[in-house]
């Protein structure tokens, strides 16, 4: 009886850990927790920028946080290289959970830091010190619990799955904002006082969830049986750079483009709303919370439109879209009618989620054991170059040429750039077989 018993419970246990609902939340927490924190940091640059620079520092402390705010993306390949072996030999359930780890570590130790009046120039190279530990962790969260999903998922509901953890990064987003402006309604001015640090410290204490999380439940099918035949062994870089610098180069410039028109939105937008959109931060962040949930609804939907009618008509609309929408969004934003500056960031979001739900479909470009590192790399990279650094350029752009429409034409010179590419080189996927990348059916 007492075995029955504890057979049960095991069977119960297995279950579990394979519940289907366990695992997209465990692929998505780890993600939720990295778009929270670095969020965190962009809707807060003004604040930070106050706390580690100097007083009379003006917008080159502004500029400062931005650039730092661009350092984290430069550990991002190294990360992608290190997590992506790790993922590709070890499991990619443990190199998951040792980025949460690290970034939770990171974002808390934010909140933690001496201000500059307290410490002077040893501030700002200690936050940096923190951004860099971020950047590096990030650099295998969002591609490896894509990876997590796709490798979990049913054969005809990839893209829904991967869109599910996808949206987890505007529910980070989402909840970053929300997390602010509950702490500045409350706080009032004591939020850019000091307050503000508690906001890192709870988005610290959000990874130990994600870790949980990621320990319950088990790896994923595809990398058990490649492990299982020795595939895991192989070293996996060096022969992916020799055989697929093609696809890498394609990844490169599709993230290129998707990276800029994302943090542009995340990372710059509440700064350019109060500049071009004359509206306060409280209501910056309202709105801006308000529209990532609703792209974190819009992406599983088009995700189960990828998974009818294909990946390539989405990455392709989003690749037009990118190129047609930029600067009309901008003007309107600039026309400071609150229902224009709505319908304009809409209208971003729209194609950063297209572009987001068809461009998953280059994991399945790759095989299985290179798909973490073979995405992780491209991805990593062009955030390093044009995402990271998106909003650094916008504010200078602003800067030098006096023009709040500098912006958008930098990101649209860059879309039409890579709309042939895109358009040409990314090919449909569904039906591709996960352990070789090659399309079935």
């Amino acid at each position: 009886m007492t075995e029955t018993v504890s057979e049960h419970g095991d069977e119960v246990r297995a279950r579990r850990r394979q519940s289907p609902a366990r695992i997209m939340l465990a692929g998505a927490s780890g993600n939720f927790v990295e778009w929270f924190d670095f969020t965190l940091y962009g809707f807060s640059a003004v604040v930070i920028a106050a706390t580690f620079f100097p007083a009379d520092s003006g917008s080159s402390g502004l500029l400062a946080t931005f650039a730092i705010y661009g350092v984290a993306f430069v550990a991002r390949p190294a990360g992608a290289v290190v997590f992506g072996r790790i993922g590709d030999r070890m499991g990619r359930r443990t190199a998951l959970s040792a980025s949460v780890l690290l970034m939770g570590a990171a974002t808390a130790a934010i909140g933690l830091l001496p201000s500059w009046s307290a410490i002077g120039i040893a501030a700002p190279i200690l936050l940096m010190v923190c951004r860099l530990a971020q950047g590096f962790s990030a650099g295998g969260e969002y591609t490896g619990a894509l990876t997590f999903g796709l490798e979990h998922a049913p054969p005809r509901r990839r893209m829904l799955w991967m869109a599910v953890v996808g949206s987890s990064t505007m529910l980070g987003a989402a909840g970053a904002t929300l997390t602010i402006v509950v702490f500045q309604t409350v706080a009032g001015d004591a939020f850019a006082a000091g307050a503000w640090r508690w906001t890192f410290v709870f988005g610290g204490l959000l990874s130990l969830v994600g870790l949980l999380l990621r320990l319950g439940v088990d790896e994923t099918p595809v990398f058990t049986e490649l492990k299982e035949d020795g595939g895991a062994r192989r070293p996996g870089l060096g022969r992916m750079l020799r055989e697929r610098w093609r696809t890498m180069l394609v990844l490169l410039c599709f993230f290129g483009v998707v990276g800029v028109i994302t943090h542009m939105f995340l990372g710059y937008m509440p700064t350019y709303l109060a500049q071009a959109g004359g509206i306060s931060s409280s209501a910056a962040l309202t709105v801006i919370t308000g529209l990532t949930l609703f792209a974190a609804f819009v992406g599983p939907v088009f995700g189960s439109v990828a998974d009818r009618v294909g990946r390539r008509p989405l990455v392709r609309a989003g690749a037009v879209g990118a190129v047609v929408v930029l600067v009309p969004a901008y003007l309107l934003i600039g026309t400071r009618s609150m229902v224009a500056i709505v319908f304009a960031m809409l209208a971003l979001l729209i194609v950063v989620s297209l572009l987001g739900a068809g461009g998953m479909a280059v994991l399945e470009m790759l095989p299985a054991d290179v798909r973490y590192t073979g995405m992780a790399l491209p991805y990593n990279v062009a955030y390093a170059l044009f995402a990271g650094t998106a909003p650094l350029v916008s504010q200078a752009l602003v800067d030098a040429s006096g023009s709040l429409l500098a912006p958008a034409f930098y990101a649209t010179a860059l879309a039409l750039i890579a709309l042939p590419v895109i358009f040409r080189a990314i090919p449909e996927t569904r039906g591709s077989d996960l352990r070789t990348g090659v399309v079935t059916s």
